[in-house]
């Protein structure tokens, strides 16, 4: 509209501007005031007919663009139509003034001057020729105004005709957002009812946290109380431990000084041995020349020496594998020994009637004079005798000597070992104290942040609960003045944000309940292991103090045992000492006679001293079995305990899961604190376990060391039984008349009877039964050798002189 320009040329739009603005100034104010007044009221009758299109402009920007079309082209219209009815005021204008030239020209015609009317004339003619010239012009810009005026009628018709449609559409529209504004009222309405539920669940639900917090609080003094029962137990555990360690350290302190009184009298006893030794070796040399008149029996002699060293070793060999194999089953061992006892009182009872049966023969076929040459003989054997059960006897004081240093040495180990146990045990219960004060710190500490939660989730709950009634307030006061399409825009934002804060804090609250049942699942688990370890911590402590008392025992019994055994070797290297006293005093057959009386009373008394030992080293194995059998039941009680109650917790845990409401949200952090606690003190009792387990080898040692002790005096007593056999053999021998024997041994070399004199000379040389089994093994060996078809008739058949040769 601003481009308009219409086809005239400038001096007539000048001429014409005047009159135009003058003619169609009023014409185009009215037109002006009557274009706004359209367009006012078109603007009121769209507003009339869409009552929410103000609520719709802003949010439709191509309805907004038609409008302003619309209202251009009215205005365009409008001046168009002003235009028009100017120029027809100019085209009137023009005629009247041609009329008004010819009326004055009619009327001058007549005047004078025919100078001034001619010019007149001319000048009228111009402005007629100018105004026919304005005339075209303005009729030709009329047509064009026309064909414009046309083009905006069409372009009006459309944009009515889409007027119209948008006016239907917005009638369309109007409805849907009515139906819309009834829905959301409805659903104000369910979500206030909703709400109004769901804030008496809440409170609902508060009141059962507080319950339960009630709970967890009396559950929380059970602990502490029980915790404050458990440091007393540990304190006077401690104490008892202390008395204790004192105990054992003025045992030590004994041990130790009568290890050194021992050590004492054992250098004592050998300086004061040095002297009797000296007196032995000038016995010895004098002694030699005696030895030289014997190498004759001696020699015959050797070869059954030879052979009962041979038995003896096979014997022996035997013997040990049996002792091997019979380790393990003491009760055999045991009814053996008893089977051995037998075997002796009967081979002492035959023993005897043997020896009466000598005493009768020699009695019958010897003299005084072969009596007293036996005597001379016998005291000779004694004395040779003598000299080698001296010298074993030294070899087995020596061996039991450095047995015993080394037991005490083992004695004093155990001391240190136990020292050292103690001082474990001593800071386990420092390090179990400090972790039960640990504890009970965090215990404190998750109380008084339970506490402070729960005042936290109170206030939290309470401006919650106001918030909510607040809002509710809002929303009814909204929906109250929510009359215009503002308010109830205003109020279904407000719905939609008060749907999102109602999401929101459902989804709180589903989290918080959710954490709080995790809280409670976390809390009761963490009793049931604060209860489980309390429980091992007390069985623990009993165990402890029964290995204590156990050990203190054992130390004690073992401390005894060592000084009867130290009383014993005293008094048996005294009545030596007294023996050798003797000895070097009386020379005599009696005096000699007294010692053979005196060595058997010592090998009776070492015999009970073994037997003794024996007894005590049974009952201390015993002791420790039952102590290793008494710990692995127990340890196997504390799984199936520890079992059932970890199955008893879990159920008991699920069913109050299921039973009771959700526990406060205050004890996450708690309980993470409080797993750590826990997985410290399994760190613990792991630990505890390694050291029982380390005991336990310690003690599985301890057991091997004696059941090595058990064999090493098992094999002293067999070589005591041997060397008391062969001492009652030697014993017997020294009454045995050589005549007689000679006689005996020549009429086995002349006639070989050796099935009828092989028994006379075992009985009169005192074999044992193994010797005698070999000399009949050997006799069968070599007669099954030399049998032959051919036999001398004359002579013998069982003569032995076939098999020696003399020169």
């Amino acid at each position: 509209m601003k481009q308009f320009n219409p086809y005239f040329s400038e001096a007539e739009a000048e001429m014409m501007d005047g009159d135009i603005n003058n003619g169609a100034a009023d014409n185009h104010t009215e037109d002006d005031s009557k274009m706004e007044t359209q367009v006012n009221n078109f603007e009121s009758n769209h507003v009339k007919e869409n009552g929410v299109h103000d609520s719709y402009q802003h949010t439709d920007d191509s309805h907004d663009d038609l409008v302003q079309m619309l209202v251009e082209l009215d205005f365009q219209n409008d001046y168009l139509k002003s235009q028009i009815v100017g120029w027809q005021n100019i085209h009137t204008y023009s005629d009247e003034s041609d009329q008004q030239i010819k009326a004055v020209a009619h009327a001058n015609g007549a005047s004078d001057n025919p100078k001034d009317l001619n010019e007149k004339i001319e000048s009228l003619n111009r402005e007629l020729l100018e105004e026919k010239q304005t005339r075209g012009a303005a009729e030709e810009a009329l047509k064009h105004l026309q064909t414009l005026y046309l083009e905006a009628d069409t372009k009006v018709q459309e944009l009515s005709a889409k007027v119209a449609e948008v006016q239907h559409k917005m009638d369309q529209e109007i409805k849907e957002r009515d139906e819309k504004y009834s829905e959301l009222d409805s659903k104000f309405n369910r979500l206030h009812k909703r709400a109004k539920q769901r804030i008496q669940e809440v409170q609902k639900e508060k009141d059962d946290l507080e319950a339960q917090f009630r709970d967890v609080n009396e559950k929380s003094e059970r602990a502490s109380s029980q915790l404050s029962a458990l440091q007393q137990e540990l304190e006077r555990n401690r104490q008892h431990a202390q008395e204790a360690l004192k105990a054992m350290d003025l045992d030590r302190q004994q041990l130790r000084s009568t290890n050194n009184r021992l050590r004492d009298n054992i250098e004592e006893l050998r300086r004061s041995l040095t002297p009797k030794e000296i007196a032995l070796e000038a016995s010895q040399q004098a002694l030699l020349e005696k030895e030289q008149k014997l190498e004759e029996m001696r020699a015959l002699l050797q070869a059954a020496d030879e052979k009962r060293q041979a038995s003896l070793e096979d014997l022996s060999s035997k013997h040990q594998k049996q002792k091997e194999s019979l380790e393990a089953q003491i009760t055999e061992a045991l009814a053996e020994r008893s089977k051995a006892t037998e075997t002796i009182s009967s081979l002492r009872t035959l023993i005897a009637a043997k020896e009466s049966k000598i005493a009768e023969m020699d009695a019958a076929s010897t003299g005084e004079a072969a009596r007293l040459r036996a005597a001379v003989e016998t005291v000779k054997g004694d004395i040779i005798h003598l000299k080698s059960e001296h010298e074993k006897e030294k070899e087995s004081w020596e061996t039991t000597c450095h047995s015993l240093r080394t037991k005490l040495e083992i004695a004093e180990s155990n001391c240190i070992r136990a020292e050292i146990e103690a001082a474990k045990f001593r800071s386990q219960l420092e390090s179990e104290l400090s972790a039960q004060s640990q504890v009970l710190n965090l215990k404190e500490a998750e109380l008084m942040a339970a506490k402070e939660e729960i005042i936290r989730t109170q206030s939290e709950f309470s401006s919650y609960k106001a918030r909510a009634h607040a809002l509710l307030q809002r929303k009814d006061a909204e929906l109250a003045a929510a009359r215009d399409n503002e308010q109830l825009k205003a109020l279904e934002e407000a719905l939609k944000e008060a749907e999102k804060e109602v999401i929101s804090v459902s989804s709180e609250r589903d989290k918080a309940l959710q954490d709080l049942k995790n809280t409670l699942v976390n809390h009761e688990k963490e009793l049931s292991d604060r209860d489980e370890a309390v429980c091992a911590t007390e069985q623990q402590i009993k165990s402890m103090e029964m290995k204590l008392s156990s050990a203190f025992s054992a130390h004690q019994k073992e401390k005894e045992a060592w000084e009867i055994n130290l009383k014993n070797v005293e008094e048996t290297w005294r009545l030596r000492c007294d023996a050798f006293k003797a000895e070097n005093v009386v020379t005599s057959g009696d005096n000699v006679q007294k010692e053979l009386e005196d060595l058997k009373l010592s090998c009776k008394r070492m015999k009970e001293e073994l037997d003794s030992f024996r007894d005590l080293a049974d009952k201390m194995i015993e002791e420790k079995d039952n102590e290793i059998s008494r710990l692995l039941d127990d340890n196997e009680n504390l799984r199936h305990k520890l079992q059932s109650k970890s199955f008893a917790d879990h159920n008991g845990n699920s069913n109050t899961v299921y039973d009771k409401q959700d526990p406060p949200n205050s004890t996450t952090s708690a309980a993470e604190q409080q797993i750590l606690v826990l997985a410290r003190q399994q760190a613990q009792r792991e630990e505890e376990l390694a050291q029982s387990q380390r005991h336990i080898l310690a003690l599985q040692e301890e057991i091997e060391e004696l059941e090595r002790e058990n064999r090493l005096h098992s094999q002293q007593e067999a070589k005591l039984k041997e060397e008391l056999r062969n001492m009652d053999r030697s014993q017997k021998r020294e009454g045995v008349d050589m005549t007689y024997l000679k006689n005996v041994i020549l009429k086995l070399l002349e006639t070989g009877e050796v099935e009828a004199l092989l028994p006379v000379v075992a009985m009169l040389l005192q074999f044992s039964p193994e010797e005698m089994r070999k000399c009949q093994q050997a006799y069968r060996a070599s007669v099954e050798a030399q049998a032959s078809p051919a036999k001398d008739t004359s002579g013998s058949g069982s003569s032995l002189f076939s098999r020696f040769s003399f020169s």
